[in-house]
C-alpha cells in the first residue's frame, strides 16, 4: 500500500478515535470563547508564476467566539493571524503575505455527544507584510533574493470559507476541537501599480515574459486547527 494511503487511513482512525473518547454539548446556549491554533497551506489560484501544487506550509493562530440560536446552531467569528502566499514553480522562491483576518461563519452540529459539525461564510483580512524571498537561478544568475512586495499588493483581501470538523468535552467550562478549513479569495491580491508584483522584472533578476503574473490572482489555503471554546455559562 502506498504512503499516501497509510496517511490518509492514519488520518481517519484518529479522527473516529478522537470523536469516540469525548463528549460534548452546550444544553444552555451558553456565548463561548476560545483560542486557536494551526497550520495552513497556502497558494496564489490563477498565478502561472506561482506552482498550484506545492503549497507553502504556515501557521495561523487567533481567537474565536460564538452565540448560539439552539445548541445545533451558531454564528462563529474569529480575529486570527495567518500567513499565506505560494512557492514559485521552478525557481526556489516563495511569497508570504501576513494578514489579520477576520472570519464570519455560521455553524451546524450534526450531534452532541461528541459534536461533529459543518459550517460556512466568509472572511475579510487586511494586510500586514508582504516578501518574496529565496535564490533566484537561472543560467549564470545566482541571486538572493529579500524583496518588499506589499506596495504592489491589495491592502485588503476577502472571501469565502466552509469547514467541517468535531468537538468534544475538556471539563464542565471548556470543550477542545479539531477542525479542517477551506479559504478561496475574491478579490485580486495585484494593485495594479507595477508591472511585476513580486518585483522580479529588473536588472539580472527577470521572469520569461510567459511567465509574468496574469492579470487576477487570487488567495486560496487549507487549514487544520486545533483549540478550546470555553463556556461563558458551565454545563
Amino acid at each position: 500500500m502506498r504512503l499516501g494511503n497509510h496517511l490518509y487511513i492514519l488520518t481517519f482512525v484518529f479522527i473516529l478515535s478522537f470523536a469516540g473518547s469525548i463528549r460534548s454539548q452546550n444544553p444552555h446556549n451558553s456565548p463561548t470563547y476560545g483560542i486557536k491554533g494551526g497550520i495552513l497551506l497556502s497558494t496564489i489560484d490563477g498565478d502561472n508564476v506561482i506552482d498550484p501544487y506545492a503549497k507553502i506550509i504556515m501557521p495561523q493562530i487567533g481567537i474565536t467566539g460564538a452565540l448560539f440560536f439552539s445548541p445545533k446552531i451558531s454564528i462563529n467569528s474569529e480575529l486570527n493571524f495567518e500567513i499565506k502566499g505560494g512557492n514559485f514553480d521552478g525557481y526556489e522562491l516563495k511569497t508570504s503575505l501576513n494578514y489579520i483576518s477576520i472570519p464570519l461563519f455560521a455553524k451546524f452540529a450534526f450531534s452532541k455527544d461528541p459534536e461533529i459539525y459543518v459550517y460556512g461564510g466568509g472572511y475579510g483580512s487586511y494586510l500586514l507584510s508582504a516578501k518574496t524571498t529565496g535564490t533566484y537561478e537561472k543560467f549564470e544568475v545566482n541571486e538572493k533574493i529579500n524583496e518588499d512586495i506589499k506596495p504592489n499588493l491589495s491592502a485588503f483581501d476577502a472571501g469565502f470559507i466552509a469547514g467541517v470538523g468535531v468537538q468534544g468535552r475538556f471539563n464542565r467550562k471548556a470543550d477542545i476541537f479539531l477542525d479542517f478549513r477551506y479559504c478561496q479569495g475574491l478579490i485580486n491580491i495585484d494593485n495594479g501599480t507595477v508591472d511585476n508584483r513580486y518585483n522580479l522584472s529588473n536588472g539580472d533578476t527577470r521572469l520569461n515574459v510567459n511567465e509574468l503574473p496574469p492579470e487576477k490572482a487570487l488567495n486560496k489555503s487549507f487549514m487544520l486547527t486545533t483549540g478550546m471554546y470555553f463556556y461563558i455559562i458551565k454545563r
